[in-house]
């Protein structure tokens, strides 16, 4: 989840890219940078690994758990601020300097542990590609002459892997074998059409649950199970195989849900 994370007088302050609070206390394990640094202002991106990738479902389960099980969910599923700019430090702007003027005081910096400046790479072509063998979605690339602007600019873009598909979910069921099947939807002339359904984390039913509905917001032939149909606001990105010729996606998988979109 894109956090802005600030540290100033002994407080950790994060918020989402909209400006919400996302509480601290369920971070107990990132305090660290409140020692380190008296006035600091980050932008990156939170995440819970598990082995060598980024783990959505583990990251709504320490965002949605209660605080008294924040310090052992910290040592259990411990989170990471991957660190990608730097706007404050010491009670200077940096806004206004370029990115690699940025970037480079940035990986000059002593950061706490939890808090890690991913590396970066000069060859976009051969970055794409390893982050694909590597089963990562995209990558982000920055112009190196930019100022910070909040918001969409064209001095970064995102270059997702081909095959990456926004769609809507309208409904869920719960698996027998853990987890849960979403149904999808994706726009089409005269509203929403079904375009199938994935396997996605149990964890994504604190967002889904508040948003339940009486009716499908899309026509589904022939629902299996005990579909939980929800109002379609939860975009997420799917990614498929192919398509089918009534338009479904084969073998559609699971990427990631775009919460920011509800923030």
């Amino acid at each position: 989840m894109r956090t802005v994370s600030a540290a100033s007088g002994g407080l950790l302050q994060m918020r989402t890219r909209r400006g919400n609070d996302i509480p601290s206390s369920r971070f107990p394990e990132l305090r660290d940078l409140t020692d380190a640094y008296g006035d600091i202002v980050l932008d990156g991106e939170l995440v819970v690994f598990t082995g060598d990738l980024p783990d959505f479902g583990a990251v709504i389960t320490r965002m949605r758990a209660a605080s008294r099980r924040a310090s052992a969910l910290a040592e259990a599923h411990p989170a990471t601020v991957l660190v990608f700019d730097l706007l404050r430090l010491d009670g200077v702007d940096l806004r206004a300097r370029p990115y690699v003027e940025r970037r480079e005081i940035l990986e000059g910096l002593a950061l706490p542990e939890g808090w890690v400046v991913p590396p970066r790479f000069a060859d976009g072509p051969a970055t794409v590609a390893a982050s694909m063998e590597h089963g990562i979605e995209g990558v982000v690339a920055k112009r190196l002459n930019s100022s910070y602007v909040s918001g969409r600019s064209r001095n970064w873009i995102k270059r997702r892997h081909e095959g990456v598909i926004d769609a809507i979910v309208i409904g869920w069921v719960r698996r027998s074998s853990g987890g849960i099947s979403l149904l999808l939807a994706e726009s089409a002339p005269g509203g929403l059409a079904y375009t199938g359904r994935c396997t996605a984390p149990a964890g994504l039913l604190a967002v889904l649950v508040p948003l339940a509905a009486a009716s499908p917001a899309a026509a589904v032939p022939s629902p299996a199970g005990a579909v939980q149909w929800v109002r379609p606001q939860l975009q997420v990105e799917v990614t498929a195989s192919s398509r089918g010729p009534d338009g479904r996606l084969r073998q559609p998988r699971f990427v990631r849900a775009r919460l920011d979109q509800l923030e």
